[in-house]
């Protein structure tokens, strides 16, 4: 029987294993860096909040929190109610949360929601209820 001679380089198997090598790490490096990104920033619900509370709509001195708690005592010396608020943030992606407040006004229960960006702390209200509440906290009007 003849001898079957090989056909190929062992110089062509190191590279193949060498640039499989070489792969597997960036690949394993990739991953790792997502996932100490996403923990970086998760667990920071309290914080997103804390951002909305401190946030000042339309660039006036007051912020939502002092708004919000004027808006209660105004309302409350009319004679109606406007209390148990109740503040939430859950993550969506990476830096993004989503904050929201619920409270009661009279009978009614309201909803509110912001989007905030803790990496850039930029606050944008989602709806009407984020939108309006600055200016329904300013001029001291619940709805009936």
């Amino acid at each position: 029987m003849a001898e079957q001679k090989k056909e190929g380089s062992a110089l062509a198997t190191i590279i193949g294993w060498g640039g499989l090598a070489v792969f597997t790490v960036i690949f394993a490096w990739i991953v790792i860096a997502q996932l100490q990104s996403a923990e970086e920033w998760s667990n920071r619900g309290p914080e997103a909040v804390t951002v909305v509370k401190q946030f000042k709509p339309d660039g006036k001195p007051d912020t939502l929190e002092d708004l919000i708690k004027g808006y209660s005592l105004k309302v409350k010396e009319k004679g109606g109610y406007v209390g148990e608020f109740v503040w939430d943030g859950k993550q969506k992606n990476g830096p993004e949360y989503e904050v929201t407040l619920l409270w009661r006004e009279g009978n009614n229960h309201r909803v509110a929601l912001w989007r905030v960006d803790l990496q850039q702390k930029d606050v944008r209200p989602q709806g009407d209820a984020a939108a309006n509440l600055p200016q329904r906290a300013r001029d001291g009007v619940a709805d009936s």
